[in-house]
């Protein structure tokens, strides 16, 4: 019997309409993107997951092929809208990992939808902007709006994302650029600002000692924008929460060291599910 491939499509949950692919076999794992992210963002690893578990990767509202409704939202809402789709699906209690923004809309799922979640994997998270984080989200808000070509705002967005070893090898990091650019589904100007507002303002610290799900807090030695103590701040928080620090990666480690990274992802998971 050969595999149909990854079944796509669209699902109006919590009143907006989000696009979703989902693939593999297994226990269920659900996967949520980052800022401005559609769920391209986990190409180079969705296959691997995809080996072990039943895959779902969607787009958030005001990205890709979903919904982009006015803002302002929340990462509540974001939140709302990744529980009504693993609902409409029946895909629950579903093991979820969340990347950066994914993260926090993690957070929010963890402490107000727990019974949706059969584990978290916070990915390169933060519990609460720091100013330097506020600083950053200006500047990349501001490029967004200069005009400058996507190529410009992108590079000059990945030396936050990326560790030295594979920033310094500039052939890699500009066929990231091109891959980025090439994106069918660019996020817009609305759909990123509306995010961005969001986790500006959002602060999971009040609910986590609340959290009652397994939890892998996983971050990158080497993630300058979501640092190691903004993860131990987390993990300090959840109630018997597991704290990993790779030994490398920056804080698009999925794209620096993805094997690395669903190696660890995979063995915890399957260590909860034995």
């Amino acid at each position: 019997m050969t595999d149909a491939g990854p079944a796509r499509g669209k699902a109006r949950v919590n009143g907006v309409e989000l696009a979703y692919e989902i693939g593999g076999s297994g226990p269920t794992l659900v996967l949520i993107s980052g800022l401005g992210q559609n769920a391209l963002a986990w190409a180079g690893v969705v296959g691997a997951f995809r080996q072990h578990f039943r895959t779902l990767v969607f787009d958030n509202r005001g990205t890709g092929q979903s919904e982009v409704p006015p803002g302002p939202w929340t990462i509540d809402d974001m939140a709302d809208d990744a529980a009504a789709l693993i609902a409409h699906l029946d895909l629950g209690p579903a093991a979820v990992v969340g990347w950066s923004l994914g993260g926090s809309v993690l957070q929010s799922l963890l402490i107000r939808h727990g019974a949706s979640l059969r584990a978290g994997v916070l990915l390169n998270a933060l519990p609460n902007y720091t100013t330097v984080q506020h600083r950053w989200l200006d500047a990349q808000l501001a490029l967004r709006r200069s005009g400058l070509p996507p190529e410009a705002v992108a590079t000059m967005t990945l030396p936050w994302a990326l560790s030295p070893l594979i920033l310094s090898d500039h052939a890699r990091t500009a066929a990231l650029v091109d891959a980025m650019v090439r994106n069918p589904w660019p996020t817009g100007i609305e759909g990123y600002s509306a995010q961005a507002e969001a986790i500006r303002v959002y602060d999971s610290t009040p609910g986590l000692p609340d959290v009652r799900t397994p939890t892998l807090v996983l971050v990158g030695a080497e993630d300058i924008l979501t640092p190691i103590a903004q993860s131990q701040q987390i993990a300090s928080l959840i109630p018997g929460a597991e704290l990993v620090v790779l030994g490398k990666g920056g804080h698009s480690m999925v794209l620096d060291y993805p094997h690395e990274v669903t190696r660890t992802i995979i063995g915890w998971l399957q260590g909860r599910d034995a």
